[in-house]
């Protein structure tokens, strides 16, 4: 649905008209000088909360000021940064793995020269 929102010059929300979509298409008709553009609603969206809204130049999409995302965009940014996340622990598991393989080969390479060399001392 379309909503009516009207930006100051700083592209802060003032005010909203949600009444309906007609509504909202007349406001911005009659207002569009006065700042009052069309914008698709997002349900996240709440009025209580428009202070932490804008719309984005860009695309005319709602946003949050704070990150200049929609709501799926930042949970989609989030997602991504998990998985890089993830995939940097499971590479950091490897190398660690890897490091434990290569002390205790070292450390068996180490006690086998120990015991040729008590063996050779036996003799």
């Amino acid at each position: 649905m379309k909503i009516a929102v009207q930006l100051d010059s700083d592209r802060n929300i003032l005010f909203v008209n949600d009444t309906s979509e007609d509504g909202a298409k007349s406001q911005v008709k009659l207002f569009s000088d006065k700042g009052w553009t069309l914008v698709e609603s997002d349900p996240a969206f709440s009025i209580d909360q428009k202070y932490l809204w804008t719309v984005r130049e860009s695309d005319g999409k709602l946003v949050h000021i704070a990150t200049n995302l929609t709501p799926d965009e930042e949970s989609q940014k989030s997602n991504t940064e998990l998985t890089n996340l993830v995939i940097d622990q499971e590479t950091d598991i490897e190398q660690i793995k890897q490091s434990i393989t290569e002390l205790t080969n070292n450390q068996l390479k180490n006690n086998t020269s120990e015991i040729s060399d008590k063996q050779e001392e036996t003799k």
